[in-house]
């Protein structure tokens, strides 16, 4: 099989957002577009940054879940539903700019398929952005990945 580039697999239509998108906007892309990782742009479509669903669940709303013991199959909640509701409150009046990463793991269109899975797999990562100059032009998921592998071995 010849070695095949991002190019070749990355998604070419792809959402993304300004850093000024409520949070409320962007789980909104989440949930309707199934899609788990939106690349922040400036003006320009020049890559700022990147907010995946686990950003919001694990940065901002965990620390605010109620506390609960399990009592003989039943869960009891001994926080207050109150104050998860005003963190989820303030949580949503956020923007993509006070959410996102800005460090982010990107790849260049000619990055090979393998090492795109091996610094997924080492990292963590759900998405690598594709950039050209300083440009979004395409998301590797792990879909693709796994798509990648399936076809591969499927051949033999």
């Amino acid at each position: 099989m010849q070695k095949r580039t991002a190019a070749d697999i990355m998604e070419k239509v792809f959402i993304s957002a300004s850093i000024d998108t409520t949070v409320f906007d962007l789980v909104h892309y989440f949930v309707k577009s199934k899609v788990s990782a939106i690349p922040i742009v400036d003006e320009d479509q020049v890559l700022v940054g990147i907010v995946t669903d686990a950003d919001l669940l694990y940065k901002k709303i965990k620390p605010h879940v109620p506390h609960y013991v399990n009592l003989l199959g039943a869960s009891i909640y001994y926080s207050g539903i109150s104050k998860y509701n005003r963190g989820f409150k303030k949580l949503m009046a956020c923007t993509a700019g006070d959410m996102m990463t800005k460090d982010v793991i990107i790849a260049s269109p000619d990055a090979d398929v393998e090492q795109l899975a091996g610094v997924m797999v080492a990292e963590h990562l759900k998405v690598i952005p594709i950039v050209k100059d300083k440009r979004v032009i395409g998301i590797v998921t792990r879909y693709h990945i796994l798509d990648e592998l399936y076809k591969e071995f499927g051949e033999e």
